[in-house]
């Protein structure tokens, strides 16, 4: 189908544009000494009829899609003019059967004589809309493969980003799950309560993430829950050297965000700072509402002698990526280390689930 006729908005817009072109078939007819009745009488049905029998110059320029060889021009520019002197003079035969009919209304009597002398202008002019309608479905298509092009395109960007929440999920951190099996198993030896305790911590961190990662989007405080299942393992690795500080704003945990975006930062601060430090330290999340946005930071000591990281490592990246990736120019992330702290901050917009 005709994309003018698919869309009512369309071929409203459309049909009202030919109202200038009946105003100025009118005029010309003014100027070959017609009446106005006559003219408006003839003009208006003619325009609406030239309206939609030129819409068939979208079929042809379907079938002959613009190239860039001059060759390929050429063959269609014939194409074109020889479409053009068709479409023109069936307008025009139309005319000279429509001024006929009319021809029985009281007052146009002299209808019929006045087309037969404007026979070849009214030939002239359907040539030029009908031109003027292959430019028009030129211009039609080259918007339809526009929005096609965009569509695959978010399409492929949904793909990356779904390749990349399974890429985050089989990654879950094969360290940690080393290490905490590692742990477990020591654990069964001398403290088997421990242990115990470390299975069923362990076992409801990884129902969790997996819950999580089969969904696109979640609230700011499942994420909070998941890293609070995965803390609870790595405070009975770490002991006394793994402090927590939560600091959670409750109008911030409706939020959402994409899902498993909490979880790779809290391993970040595991992994290179607290693990990092003999004496451990204090890893600090916190999150609250600010205008409308939900600040969400996620703090972490630094040994003062290491060397200080130059850029994103490949799960901050990912992180970023993701956050202005569901967000755009409205969210912000920023990736800090000074006076032996390491800091990201995330802001996005406080949306919530209807």
């Amino acid at each position: 189908m005709h994309p003018l006729l698919a869309n009512r908005a369309r071929l409203g817009a459309y049909l009202l544009g030919w109202a200038p072109i009946a105003l100025l078939l009118m005029g010309i007819a003014r100027t070959q000494n017609w009446s106005w009745a006559e003219g408006a009488a003839l003009a208006l049905p003619l325009c609406l009829i030239a309206a939609f029998l030129f819409l068939s110059a979208w079929f042809l320029c379907r079938a002959l899609p613009l190239g860039q060889r001059v060759e390929t021009l050429g063959s269609h520019g014939a194409a074109w003019g020889l479409a053009a002197v068709l479409m023109g003079s069936i307008w025009a035969g139309l005319a000279w059967l429509l001024a006929r009919i009319l021809a029985w209304i009281p007052g146009l009597g002299a209808l019929p004589r006045h087309v037969d002398i404007a026979l070849p202008v009214l030939t002239g002019v359907g040539i030029l809309l009908y031109l003027a309608s292959v430019a028009l479905s030129y211009l039609m298509l080259a918007q339809e493969r526009a929005l096609e092009a965009e569509r695959k395109g978010a399409e492929l960007q949904i793909l990356a980003q779904e390749s990349e929440l399974k890429a985050l999920r089989a990654q879950l951190n094969p360290h940690f799950l080393f290490n905490s099996l590692n742990s477990l198993s020591a654990l069964t030896a001398v403290d088997p309560a421990r242990a115990r305790e470390m299975c069923v911590l362990l076992s409801d961190f990884l129902r969790r993430s997996l819950g999580l990662g089969e969904r696109r989007q979640v609230v700011l405080r499942e994420e909070l829950e998941l890293a609070r299942a995965y803390l609870a393992i790595e405070q009975i690795r770490f002991g006394n050297r793994l402090k927590l500080d939560w600091r959670i704003d409750p109008a911030a945990e409706p939020a959402l965000l994409p899902t498993l975006l909490l979880q790779p930062l809290v391993e970040n601060a595991i992994k290179h700072g607290i693990a990092a430090l003999p004496e451990g330290g204090t890893l600090a999340v916190a999150a609250e509402v600010v205008e409308g946005h939900v600040l969400l930071k996620v703090d972490n000591p630094l040994d003062a002698d290491a060397p200080v990281p130059q850029g994103l490592g490949l799960g901050l990246r990912q992180v970023r990526q993701r956050l202005l990736g569901r967000f755009g120019n409205r969210a912000r992330f920023e990736a800090t280390a000074q006076d032996g702290l390491h800091r990201v901050t995330l802001v996005f917009p406080l949306e919530m689930e209807p």
